[in-house]
């Protein structure tokens, strides 16, 4: 059995982030990759916000992660209604990204240990034991445990966790640059409670769907051929999502969830890298502190660990509840949603353009007995945008 102070179980960016908070504070976290190789293989759609590179004072001048800047996006209705706004995010090189936080955690000081598997663990009031496949040290008995195995959760959910709404995502990786901006369709018919992306980057293009309806791979097919996309496949991506946002119970005694495994994921546009770093600094945060107490004797609560996260934008109800009135919606809903703001760019909308969307919503007034909900959606799509990558 070997005794450790902190052990996290996956090396995604919630993880590593955790690890590097850790060994900033002089303790030495273990980390438990299951793939051989940190940031591979890649599930991501490989957007990531200003907003999240100012948070962890990660340069955007690194090419080797960096490879395109976007500021603008386009919200497609049916029709081919399209809503603008600002965004500023760039298009990363996902595996280079992880890679780069596994070097400042091993920097830091923490060990991450790869192509081992965490198998069970074992939580009680009297011990934790963390189980692996490791032939040589195959048990653990860390002091502070954080899970961030990714979205399925399987060992949070063997700890009696609460499960998170999964939805899929598939991507295609395309020679050429399809486009200008980052690029979001809505078809309540087509991908239902999700959308299509094209994402340009430097001579390629992530091109992908993310929605609750089988067959994912025939849909964006079928996309890419009215949209006309003819590039060559280069690599294909799929994974699981989670749907729905932060879970309810995020902690227990010696025991914390980040990243996707808490459900920190944008349940609007189903971004997770900014959310999921943030919980994992908060989770390393809390982890530091409770073996500080600890040595003392003092008791700690792991509640704190949602008390840090809880007046964050991204807990906010209103990102739930703008997903499920948005993703609820008809088509003829969106289309109408669409003509009010076709060609107007959201953020562009002071004066007399307040006065040209208000006439174009007595023009289309069944969207006017949802007042409500057209807040949610102004409200949690404004958050998306910060925190949606």
């Amino acid at each position: 059995m070997v005794e450790v102070n902190v052990v996290i179980v996956g090396g995604g960016p919630a993880g590593l982030q955790a690890a590097i908070t850790i060994a900033k504070q002089g303790f030495q976290p273990i980390v438990f990759e299951q793939h051989s190789q940190i940031g591979t293989p890649i599930q991501c759609g490989e957007g990531m916000s200003l907003n999240a590179f100012r948070d962890f004072s990660i340069p955007t001048s690194n090419n080797d992660i960096c490879v395109r800047e976007h500021k603008r996006c386009k919200l497609v209705f049916p029709s081919n209604k399209v809503l603008s706004g600002d965004i500023h995010a760039f298009m990363i090189k996902r595996d280079v990204f992880d890679q780069y936080l596994a070097e400042k955690a091993i920097d830091a000081g923490a060990v991450i240990i790869t192509n081992t598997k965490v198998n069970a663990i074992l939580h009680n009031s009297e011990e934790l034991v963390v189980k692996t496949n490791d032939h040589k040290n195959p048990n653990y008995k860390p002091k502070f445990l954080i899970l961030a195995e990714g979205a399925r959760a399987q060992l949070a959910h063997s700890l009696n966790f609460p499960a998170s709404p999964l939805i899929k995502a598939f991507e295609y990786k395309i020679e050429g640059e399809w486009g200008e901006d980052l690029e979001f369709y809505f078809d309540a018919k087509e991908f239902p409670h999700g959308y299509c992306w094209i994402f340009p980057r430097n001579n390629e293009t992530n091109v992908g769907i993310v929605t609750t309806a089988n067959q994912l791979k025939a849909r964006l097919d079928l996309f890419m051929k009215k949209k006309e996309i003819t590039g060559k496949i280069i690599k294909k991506i799929g994974g699981m999502i989670p749907m729905k946002g932060p879970v309810h119970n995020l902690a227990k005694n010696n025991v914390i969830l980040a990243g996707d495994t808490a459900g920190m994921v944008n349940p609007v546009f189903y971004g997770g890298i900014r959310i999921g770093m943030t919980s994992g600094e908060i989770a390393g945060r809390v982890g530091v502190e409770y073996i500080k107490n600890l040595s003392r004797n003092i008791e700690y609560s792991t509640d704190q660990y949602y008390l840090y996260l809880r007046n964050l934008q991204f807990m906010k109800k209103v990102n739930l509840q703008c997903h499920d009135f948005f993703y609820s919606r008809t088509n003829e809903f969106l289309e109408k949603l669409g003509k009010s703001f076709d060609g107007i760019s959201i953020n562009a909308i002071t004066g007399w353009k307040i006065v040209q969307v208000l006439g174009r919503f007595l023009k289309n007034p069944s969207i006017l007995k949802y007042p409500r909900g057209l807040l949610k959606i102004y409200r949690g799509f404004k958050i998306a945008r910060d925190w949606g990558f």
